[in-house]
């Protein structure tokens, strides 16, 4: 290809490629139980605006963005921690042993324990669904 064409095509090729040339308002609407989100990212280090419908369910969503890809969703539910869950139960038990001790002496305590460390954990299964 000659020089002579060679210009004239390059300066039309990236006019044609870059798209906030042919950007406009944008109209968004969604269906109910969905939000807008509007994000700014970059493709092949480009800026690039992108707008779409989420769900907007109970669960937390977070937005994984990895470079040159399209952004991914992953849902996120809260979780309780093993350490927190044991020391509940510890500590129901330890109050157990210690009114049943007061109470009963050493078989109150055992009792006590037992009882306590059987009432937290089921305090535990019902908080964590």
């Amino acid at each position: 290809m000659r020089l002579r064409h060679t210009l004239p095509t390059a300066a039309v090729l990236t006019l044609l490629s870059t798209a906030s040339a042919f950007a406009g308002p944008l109209t968004l609407a969604c269906a109910p139980g969905q939000r807008a989100v509007v994000r700014e990212s970059f493709v092949r280090g480009e800026p690039v605006t992108v707008a779409e419908c989420v769900n907007t369910g109970g669960a937390y969503r977070t937005a994984l963005a990895y470079p040159y890809q399209e952004t991914r969703y992953r849902t996120v539910r809260p979780r309780r921690s093993w350490g927190k869950t044991a020391l509940t139960i510890a500590g129901g038990s330890a109050t157990g042993a210690g009114i049943g001790g007061i109470v009963n002496g050493k078989r109150g305590a055992l009792i006590g324990a037992a009882i306590g460390g059987g009432a937290a954990s089921l305090y535990e299964s019902a908080k964590r669904r």
